[in-house]
C-alpha cells in the first residue's frame, strides 16, 4: 500500500466536539491565534458522500488550522442526521477522531485497507478532493482517513 501514499504523509488531526464555537475559542487562545471562521460542508449534491453504504445526508461544521507541517480539523456535526461523526461522538465522545494521510489514488488505498481487514465507514467529495474514512479501532485503536487533494498530487 506503500506506492498510494503520497510519502507516507500524515495530513491532519481530526478531532469531534459538541460544541464547534467553544473549542475553536480553547484552540485559538491557545495556539495565540485571531478567530478562525466555521464553515459549514456541502449537502449530498455536492459531496455525494456514503455512510455504512447509504447517501449521507449528514453535514458538519469545521474549523481547520493549518500548521506547516499538518492540519487540525475540528469537527462538529450538524443535527441528529446520522453519520460516522455523529456516531462516533455519541460513543466515543469529543476527542480525537481521525488521522488523516495524503494518497494518490483513493480507490487503490481503499481497496488496499479493505484487504488488510479495515471497514470502509463513510467516504465523500470536497471542492478539490476526496475522502475516506476506514475503521481501524480494533486492529490500530484509531480511526484512519484517506486524503486526496488535486492540488497536492502535482507536489
Amino acid at each position: 500500500m506503500q506506492k498510494n501514499f503520497r510519502k507516507r504523509i500524515i495530513t491532519q488531526i481530526g478531532i469531534l466536539t459538541s460544541d464547534i464555537q467553544a473549542s475553536k475559542t480553547i484552540w485559538e487562545k491557545f495556539l495565540g491565534l485571531p478567530v478562525q471562521p466555521i464553515s459549514e460542508s456541502d449537502g449530498y449534491e455536492i459531496t455525494h458522500a456514503s455512510y455504512r453504504d447509504q447517501p449521507l445526508n449528514g453535514r458538519i461544521y469545521q474549523v481547520c488550522f493549518n500548521f506547516e507541517n499538518i492540519e487540525l480539523e475540528l469537527i462538529q456535526p450538524i443535527g441528529d442526521t446520522p453519520s460516522y461523526w455523529k456516531e462516533c461522538l455519541i460513543k466515543d465522545g469529543p476527542g480525537i477522531h481521525h488521522i488523516s494521510f495524503a494518497v494518490k489514488n483513493m480507490d487503490a488505498c481503499i481497496a488496499d485497507c479493505e484487504a488488510l481487514g479495515l471497514t470502509l465507514t463513510q467516504k465523500g467529495d470536497f471542492n478539490g478532493g476526496s475522502y475516506a474514512y476506514l475503521d481501524a479501532k480494533e486492529s490500530m485503536n484509531v480511526i484512519l482517513e484517506l486524503l486526496y487533494k488535486e492540488q497536492e498530487v502535482l507536489s
